[in-house]
């Protein structure tokens, strides 16, 4: 049993298995999670991730032919996001690639340790042709006891701060520092705010967690399992197999061409997409939410324009945010466009007018947030941009 594990058994979280790992899925009422991640803080044990190292002078090509992103253009102490797909051309996975001077950690809540390091074995199996001369040296970490937490929020970035110094208020997007514990402190983010990923040897974490909780307080810290995500992946969409594997892994589909490097030489897939992008679409996800009064909006429901059939819904929910249910669609390509009435959607309470809606549904609380200006709990200094606005 992990470190972290039985820490969460100690403090009664309530468990369940992701990406093949039990970790809590609830700790905090929901509520009050949605509300720590969108105002405030939200601690969140994050190691369901998997966590695979790639070591050597080779390392780079085999990684690179994984990844849909552009490898080559990271460097040591900083990452990439990336989708990982099949020859297909459909989703396979998602992960963060991080550079360091002797190869890549490659990270994924999606896909097993041993799943990503199964597809690197079959990459190198035709090597010549990625003039890979030396194989890198492959491992699980998870087998060295690594793990990974989550600190999340408009103001994560003061709280993870008095653990580690200032130099967390100037950490660039997607890049990481290696700090005095032994760990790494990545910043990334999938649903719009703030977020630090530390990540390393689960006793060392727990060391971590626990100063988070202590300092958390004054912040109005809140732990939470991962069921928080059911409504964030719905206002900030982000690739996520449980949300999308029954409707579409095409990448076009789910409008995240913005994950691939199509100029890149070689990559899983590549010919796939090409095609995808040459050859169009039938449908888009889009967002979608009612003009007027309503009670759900389920999987599955149908999404009508003039009576006739145009999309399918893939997943709704009650966004706190919005005060509004909203959801999101697959739409026949001539009607996905964000904005637009004249849509019904068929719910179990009965037809319900719509509109589409730009993704992401909100404008997250993170972006009125400057760390070099800003403070939560400093009283010398507004708590964001809005502050003293009369509206």
């Amino acid at each position: 049993m992990s470190a972290l594990h039985s820490m969460h058994l100690e403090n009664k979280a309530i468990m369940g298995v992701y990406n093949g790992k039990e970790i809590p899925i609830s700790y905090s009422p929901v509520d009050l999670a949605y509300k720590a991640v969108r105002e405030n803080v939200l601690l969140v044990d994050y190691s369901h991730m998997s966590i695979v190292s790639v070591v050597g002078d080779d390392a780079w090509s085999l990684v690179n032919h994984l990844a849909s992103a552009d490898i080559s253009i990271i460097r040591d102490e900083q990452g990439i996001y990336t989708l990982l797909l099949n020859e297909d051309g459909s989703v396979w996975g998602d992960a963060y690639m991080l550079c360091t001077a002797e190869g890549y950690y490659i990270l994924s809540e999606s896909l097993s340790s041993g799943e990503v390091i199964e597809r690197l074995k079959c990459i190198l199996e035709n090597r010549e042709d990625l003039d890979i001369q030396e194989i890198p040296e492959i491992n699980a970490l998870e087998a060295q006891e690594w793990g990974a937490i989550l600190l999340e929020g408009p103001y994560a970035w003061e709280l993870l701060s008095e653990i580690y110094g200032f130099d967390i208020i100037g950490l660039p997007y997607h890049e990481y520092m290696n700090t005095d514990d032994g760990l790494m402190t990545f910043r990334c983010g999938r649903h719009g705010e703030f977020s630090y990923l530390v990540v390393g040897e689960q006793q060392k974490l727990v060391g971590v967690w626990k100063q988070l909780v202590d300092k958390g307080d004054k912040y109005q810290l809140k732990i939470a399992g991962l069921d928080y995500q059911q409504i964030v992946r719905i206002e900030n969409p982000c690739w996520d197999a449980s949300i999308y594997q029954n409707y579409t892994r095409n990448p076009l589909e789910l409008q995240m061409q913005w994950a691939i490097q199509y100029d890149k030489e070689s990559f899983i897939g590549k010919s796939a997409v090409e095609a995808f992008s040459r050859s169009g679409i039938e449908r888009k996800l889009v967002g979608i939410m009612p003009v007027a009064g309503c009670s759900d909006i389920a999987a599955d429901s149908k999404v009508l324009v003039d009576g006739v059939q145009v999309g399918v819904i893939v997943k709704g929910g009650y966004s706190p945010a919005r005060q509004s249910y909203i959801a999101l669609a697959l739409i026949d390509s001539p009607y996905a466009w964000s904005d637009i009435a004249g849509f019904t959607l068929r719910t179990s309470a009965g037809d319900v007018a719509a509109t589409t809606h730009n993704l992401p549904f909100i404008y997250n609380f993170s972006m009125w947030v400057n760390p070099t200006e800003h403070s939560y709990i400093d009283p010398s200094k507004p708590k964001c941009a809005l502050s003293g606005i009369k509206v």
